[in-house]
């Protein structure tokens, strides 16, 4: 089996030097959990009234900025 350890810097490298590589020795592979899919939980909801209720607004002022404009 290959080793797997990421390689250490030696020198820092970049625009800040201050920042160096690190690597969470506690994980390992064989450390599985769920999904975050598995995790959700999602109620279907009714008929949206929001975009009812954005149709309508936008075409009463559709309609005053044409009153006002030809009358």
């Amino acid at each position: 089996m290959s080793d797997t350890s990421p390689p250490q810097d030696s020198e820092p490298e970049g625009l800040n030097p201050d920042l160096k590589r690190g690597h969470d020795a506690s994980y390992a592979e064989n450390q599985h959990g769920s999904t975050p899919l598995d995790t959700i939980s999602v109620t279907r909801q009714g008929p949206a009234v929001w975009p009812v209720i954005w149709a309508v607004v936008t075409l009463a002022l559709v309609a005053i900025t044409l009153f006002l404009l030809f009358a």
